[in-house]
């Protein structure tokens, strides 16, 4: 049997075929008209320069980081790049210039979709540096030209990013400011060097990028059915063979690390679970969490229909960044692409002008900073996102006799459903407007005015299984003429009900709470139209079908509810709080008798609110802040009688009971009026009951 000789070309093309979709998306925009009222800007630099010939070089970087091991690990990889600067017209090149930086693993895909040219001759070459900039491109570490190991997202790429591009600030032909653009991963690396706060690093431009891998491989710990990523990059960018042969020992350093499995492995096992726990491997892979550490200007921008990067790695990490840090969010109706807007470039050009070019200033900043559109929303400008004159209402799911605001189950008197094997398909829960036994329908009345959602969207369910499983809500629009639009979907795997860092057992003897967070959405309801949920166990669209899924679940109707951000003048709908809780337990084990000091306090609320406790089996309230004890769904909950605002606490004290075995509390819940409670998702603590029968 012949085997044929694999080369740079046939990789290449067999990793074009998987990795186009996103990158040719980025490469080609269509505008989107123009919305009257919307401020814009430009820059100031005007075209007065050629472009030289594109430079090779190799900058070696040195830096040194802790591994999983607790071992230190120093590493100095040279990564590559190639650089077009500015020439005047006596064809001497132009110093003391910002340069525009994509770090990338694609640039053989671009050089091959450039006729065989320098990547970094692209459409930013062609606007800024006639304007006074130099374009670098430079090769991820551990693809193309790069040396080192490539590695996921992981620690490397953000200390050799940022270690880049301090490395070109300090290079003596620069005004050593550095700013960043790019897309999909071009536009991850961009906050994987900003989280290192990098000392030349002013501003950057990520698109469509993402903010925390662990996102953009599971949501809610179920796993998305894209296959993607990281098997494109660990075998196909990531082994590609080095192509500069100019530079003879600094591709043999690359052609050694592409033979060694390095960590590979890993990231397919850790990338394609089930069950992913989101440990030490993805809080390495996690900017958002450090947003707080950026220092460089940043304009976030996203695609509310972008289904390869979910909108909220955008609108998330620019929540993440504090109030009065130097930001921007742009998101509109477009996929996984760049900016839409007839005046992006000119948005760019002044963003680029302010932060990068000493002795310009725009009014880029002035800007309202937030610059959203949809498919059903007008393009608006906004001072926060949400914005704030948003509110958090909640429209309760129930069964018959809907009032206004309420969701109706439609189709079925039963509020329960199976999973199925094969699971659902979207075009099945829509076939008719009915409940079905894989799944469950709500919808609203007709709405009397428009309703804008702008921010989040919570399905937080009351729910009881009798095994592990997984629950979907596809959030919808039925218009007046009965056609149907989703507008947004959220994921949850009951294995981690407790939060996606710990793995327990689903409760199959009493109730517990679902909060499925949905991708943020800026979409309006148009007056007589229907607003609608689906909830499902799983949905062979959007995730990986777990074979193992075979239970029966219930929603509770009347405690269960969809909670949205929206703007509307007047709506027949309860508002609701958007609040944070925190719980101090005194212990996490307990001997039998003792008693526990539990105290619940409200960090941050939109408005006052009550709060409440799931007890564990067994134990007992003696004494506390003026309380009452429910029973609902097989389970005890202390529930408080006044409410509380930011900064205000509650305790109570509970009595430990004799059975040894592992309890939980929680998690905690928040209401306006204590008719309808929302959990806090991330307040549950397990603790440990060492009995009277416990022999030491």
């Amino acid at each position: 049997m012949s085997r044929q000789p694999v080369d740079r070309r046939s990789v290449l093309k067999a990793s074009g075929a998987l990795a186009g979709a996103s990158v040719l998306g980025l490469l080609g925009t269509t505008p989107v008209t123009a919305t009257d009222g919307i401020e814009s800007t430009s820059g100031e630099t005007e075209p007065r320069y050629d472009l030289a010939d594109p430079e090779s070089q190799y900058v070696e970087v040195e830096f040194t980081f802790e591994n999983r091991d607790g071992k230190e690990v120093t590493e100095s990889p040279s990564l590559y790049g190639e650089i077009i600067r500015p020439v005047d017209s006596n064809g001497e090149i132009v110093e003391d210039v910002p340069v525009i930086l994509t770090y990338s693993p694609y640039n053989d895909l671009y050089q091959a979709l450039n006729g065989g040219d320098s990547p970094a001759k692209d459409g930013i070459a062609e606007f800024f540096v006639p304007r006074g900039y130099a374009r670098a491109q430079f090769d991820l570490i551990g693809t193309r030209n790069s040396g080192g190991y490539y590695d996921y997202g992981g620690i490397r790429e953000r200390l050799s990013g940022a270690e880049l591009i301090d490395a070109l600030g300090e290079m003596d032909w620069t005004n050593g400011n550095i700013g960043m653009i790019g897309g999909s991963y071009d536009g991850t690396t961009q906050l994987a060097a900003a989280i290192e706060a990098p000392d030349h690093l002013q501003a950057i431009i990520p698109q469509v990028a993402i903010d925390r891998w662990y996102d953009y491989r599971f949501h809610g710990a179920c796993p998305w059915d894209t296959y993607g990523t990281p098997t494109l990059f660990d075998f196909g960018f990531g082994l590609l063979p080095p192509a500069a042969v100019e530079y003879p020992d600094e591709l043999l350093d690359s052609l050694t690390t592409r033979i060694e499995p390095g960590e590979r492995l890993e990231h397919e096992i850790r990338s394609y679970e089930y069950d992913p726990p989101y440990d030490e491997f993805w809080t390495e892979r996690d900017y958002r969490r450090r947003a707080d550490r950026v220092e460089c200007a940043v304009m976030m921008e996203a695609g509310w229909e972008d289904r390869n990067v979910k909108r909220w790695g955008t609108t998330r990490f620019y929540e993440a960044l504090p109030d009065d840090h130097p930001k921007r969010l742009v998101v509109g109706d477009w996929g996984h692409a760049a900016g839409q807007y007839p005046d992006i470039a000119a948005l760019y050009h002044g963003w680029f002008d302010h932060w990068l070019v000493e002795g310009v200033e725009t009014d880029v900043m002035e800007l309202p900073p937030v610059d959203v559109q949809s498919a059903s929303s007008p393009r608006t400008q906004f001072e926060t996102w949400p914005p704030a004159d948003s509110q958090t209402l909640a429209l309760p799911l129930v069964r018959d006799d809907p009032g206004a605001g309420e969701l109706e189950l439609l189709g079925t008197g039963v509020s329960t459903f199976e999973d199925g094997s094969p699971p659902i398909e979207e075009d099945g829960m829509f076939a008719e407007r009915a409940s079905g036994d894989d799944h469950l329908m709500f919808e609203t009345s007709a709405l009397e005015d428009d309703v804008r959602i702008a921010g989040r969207l919570t399905a937080d369910l009351l729910a009881a299984s009798d095994d592990d499983t997984w629950f979907t809500a596809v959030v919808y629009e039925r218009r007046s003429d009965g056609s149907t639009r989703i507008f947004a979907r959220g994921f949850w795997n009951t294995r981690f009900r407790r939060g996606i860092d710990e793995e327990s057992p689903t409760p199959t003897d009493r109730a517990y709470r679902v909060p499925i967070e949905c991708w943020d959405i800026d979409w309006t309801l148009e007056a007589g139209s229907r607003l609608g949920l689906v909830v499902a166990s799983d949905n062979a669209d959007w995730v990986r079908h777990d074979p193992d899924l075979e239970g029966t679940n219930q929603v509770v109707l009347g405690e269960s509810a969809l909670r949205m951000d929206a703007i509307v003048d007047d709506v027949d709908a309860p508002t609701f709080p958007n609040a944070t809780l925190a719980r101090d337990q005194d212990a996490s084990v307990y001997t039998a008798g003792q008693t526990a000091r539990v105290t619940i306090t409200v960090e941050e609320t939109t408005e006052e609110a009550l709060v409440r406790d799931r007890l564990p089996d067994g134990w007992t309230v003696l004494d506390g802040d003026d309380h009452t004890i429910t029973e609902l769904e097989g389970a005890t909950y202390v529930e408080f009688e006044e409410p509380l605002n930011d900064g205000e606490s509650v305790r109570y004290y509970a009595e430990v009971p004799g059975e040894t075995g592992d309890h939980e509390f929680g998690p905690l819940e928040y209401s306006a009026t204590g008719e309808l409670w929302a959990s806090d998702a991330d307040t549950s603590a397990a603790v440990t009951v060492l009995g009277l029968d416990t022999s030491l």
